[in-house]
């Protein structure tokens, strides 16, 4: 079967019902997860491995019969499975793993390398949807006591379940590669590790909904000097306050003769990185997708405002961006980290694409 390439995203299914985008519980994710399907636990920890940037240069899940033991694939190089790479075992069980859930799994590299199917990975990870036990735990921090138990457990686990077609008996030659084999490269990884990245990614208000999107990190404040990004959103300003005044005004340093205007203007920088903020905050934690339906969310609520009759720009500008504090968005799961200095800056946003072009 062809691997999963990480990016597609897929609905989870809690309890029969499919929780989409935008919907969630308040349940931890740490529970969340021990109710996962199979499939859907492999798919998190697929998003996790792909999250762990800039350590992987490809992140691949390798799906049903004849994985060989590779669940999700790390590659730290462009050269697959000739450079280096990282293996992570999913394991979605009733219960934390103990020691015979993955015997025939280590049983599987042990086999599969020695015949040089693919090389020894640099890491291989045990990640349980309910966590590793204990006993487990300390099998997989002590590499001597794993080589020994896994000798002691082979025939139980591993002689006759590594391959349908044939028993694999450990001697000769594989023993001898057993016994040279590197077992510090297995390795525990835990569900709040995991967790605790995949928290900071796009993929988890996707699998877990909103009620458990991230809180947002403080908002940027502008820096001293206009900034290109922000160069056609200021234009606008300038003209806004010229038609205001009656009098040209063509550079910042024009407004000091005006400290009420000069003031608005900072204002308005700072409402302008506040949404740029909440915009830099769904591209890297949620979706950035989200970030422009609320944009459009805001922009339909006050388009009508907007084109009403003014005495001059200023007055459209302050009229509209009031209406903008007034609209609750609802379109998706960002929604509710929006705040009412993004909804006025939002108003800038628009500006600076010339969607509100203030002087008519």
């Amino acid at each position: 079967m062809e691997p999963d390439i990480a990016g597609n995203y897929r609905l989870l299914k809690l309890g029969g019902a499919l929780a989409q985008i935008g919907s969630g519980s308040n349940f931890p994710a740490v529970k969340l997860v021990q109710i996962f399907t199979a499939d859907d636990w492999e798919g998190f920890t697929e998003e996790y491995v792909a999250s762990v940037a800039p350590a992987y240069k490809l992140t691949v899940r390798f799906t049903g019969p004849g994985d060989m033991g590779r669940d999700v694939v790390g590659f730290k190089t462009d050269k697959g499975f000739e450079g280096s790479w990282d293996n992570y075992q999913c394991k979605r069980y009733g219960d934390a793993l103990v020691p015979s859930d993955v015997w025939v799994e280590i049983g599987k590299l042990i086999y599969y390398t020695f015949r040089k199917e693919f090389p020894p990975p640099e890491n291989y990870y045990f990640a349980g949807s309910k966590d590793i036990g204990l006993s487990l735990k300390k099998l997989l921090t002590d590499a001597a006591q794993l080589k020994a138990q896994l000798i002691a457990n082979w025939d139980k686990h591993c002689r006759k379940r590594i391959t349908d077609t044939e028993e694999i008996k450990l001697e000769g030659g594989l023993k001898t590669y057993l016994d040279a084999f590197d077992f510090k490269i297995f390795k525990p990884l835990s569900v709040v590790a995991m967790i605790g990245v995949h928290y900071k990614t796009p993929y988890y208000t996707r699998r877990f909904g909103a009620a458990n999107i991230p809180e947002r990190p403080a908002a940027e404040l502008p820096p001293a000097d206009v900034q290109a990004k922000e160069s056609r959103y200021v234009q606008q300003l300038l003209a806004a306050y010229a038609d205001h005044k009656g009098v040209p005004v063509s550079e910042v340093k024009d407004l000091a003769q005006w400290p009420e205007i000069e003031q608005h203007f900072n204002r308005a920088r700072e409402l302008f990185y506040h949404a740029e903020s909440l915009r830099n905050f769904a591209r890297d934690s949620v979706d950035a997708g989200m970030f422009d339906a609320v944009t459009e969310e805001i922009y339909v609520g006050t388009v009508d405002t907007y084109e009403m009759v003014y005495d001059d720009a200023l007055a459209r500008i302050r009229s509209t961006v009031t209406q903008a504090g007034n609209i609750s968005p609802t379109c998706n799961a960002l929604c509710v980290r929006v705040q009412t200095q993004d909804k006025h800056g939002i108003c800038h946003h628009l500006a600076n694409k010339d969607r509100f072009v203030w002087v008519k």
